[in-house]
């Protein structure tokens, strides 16, 4: 593997900080889902 230089760096870590961007995102997206889901499921029970 080739070490990795600043000018590898400056295009590698956007790219990378976009992904865990879209990572997170979507994690907290399925996290909200289920508890509005849970929420809904609960006030459709009364």
């Amino acid at each position: 593997m080739t070490p990795i230089d600043k000018y590898s760096m400056i295009s590698f870590a956007p790219s990378i900080m976009v992904i865990l961007g879209v990572v997170a995102i979507t994690i907290g997206g399925i996290i909200f889902l289920k508890k509005q889901i849970a929420k809904d499921a609960e006030a459709a029970g009364e």
